[in-house]
């Protein structure tokens, strides 16, 4: 999850510079899918993965500062896989979290207590951290992900350790979630090669020329964007690529062939699929549990610290 996954990260830029009760077994198709996490229940499964790993790794000898506390926003980012399509949305928030200002990047830098801690320890000792939290390369598992490529993670460590922990079981939990993940990524994939996506590609394109924008696709768009524009200009660009969404028929175009070549392509991989979510699911009540917990314990560490 998104939590987790900055701190894995933090923790190999600082290095190199850059379910509850029993496990669920994998399960034969079915015809019906269990419904998708809402971004609230991802977002509590990731805090619960992170605050696990960092118990885990008080456990082997690292006790990190705490991590600055999430973000908490009204604002929903509505979906966006081909193209934005909520005009009032992009109008009011641009493209949201995914394109940061400079001020926002700058404010992320500046409060990183896990990697000024990390930074501050010995080139030996950052070494053993990076194997007590990623297993050092030992009994890795590797998956075959829907495009053909592979990826691995050491059953080892505290990032194995935290979700085998949460998912009940971390192997089958690892391949379930890769292959979900890589459904997605590769129907994307499919879908923008679409014909029919293509051919209604050239109205939005033709839309966005006439607002000064002379880009091909949305992708495009966003990748001159880049990551650090002002707010202002962010908001135009995502409001162009909303509004001519709209306009062109592209909107319509783009879910249709999204939702096609993601049924598709979960059809091939139902069982990783189903297990996924039934996976996510089942944790869920103990993830919150161990948010609560956590939450409280701050709360009580802070009340004495005021006294």
């Amino acid at each position: 999850m998104r939590r987790c996954a900055v701190l894995s990260l933090l923790l190999f830029a600082t290095l190199t510079g850059c379910g509850p009760g029993e496990p669920v077994a994998r399960v034969a198709p079915e015809t019906k899918l269990p419904r998708e996490a809402t971004n609230e229940e991802l977002a509590a499964l990731g805090r619960a993965e992170d605050i696990l790993e960092r118990r885990c790794m008080a456990d082997a000898g690292f006790d990190l500062p705490p991590a600055p506390e999430p973000v908490r926003t009204d604002s929903q980012p509505p979906p966006m896989a081909l193209v934005l399509a909520d005009p009032v949305w992009a109008r009011e928030h641009g493209y949201g979290s995914r394109v940061r200002t400079p001020q926002e990047i700058a404010r992320l830098r500046a409060n990183d207590p896990v990697g000024d801690h990390l930074r501050s320890l010995t080139p030996e000792r950052r070494a053993e951290a990076l194997r007590a939290w990623q297993g050092g390369g030992v009994d890795t598992i590797e998956v075959t992900l829907p495009s053909g490529m592979t990826t691995g993670r050491s059953t080892r460590g505290c990032t194995s350790q935290a979700r085998g922990e949460l998912y009940g079981d971390f192997r089958t939990w690892f391949g379930a979630d890769a292959v979900d993940r890589g459904v997605t990524s590769l129907a994307m994939s499919q879908a923008q090669a679409d014909p029919v996506y293509a051919k209604k590609l050239r109205s939005w394109s033709d839309c966005v020329a006439r607002r000064g924008l002379s880009y091909e696709s949305p992708q495009q768009l966003r990748d001159a964007l880049g990551d650090s524009a002002p707010l202002a200009k962010e908001t135009e660009y995502a409001e162009a690529e909303a509004d001519c969404a709209v306009r062109s028929g592209l909107a319509t175009v783009a879910r249709d062939v999204e939702e096609r070549h993601l049924t598709k392509v979960r059809e091939r991989y139902l069982a990783d699929v189903t297990n996924a979510r039934r996976m996510r699911l089942a944790a869920l009540p103990k993830a919150r549990q161990i948010v609560r917990d956590e939450d409280m314990s701050r709360f009580n560490t802070q009340k004495r610290g005021t006294r």
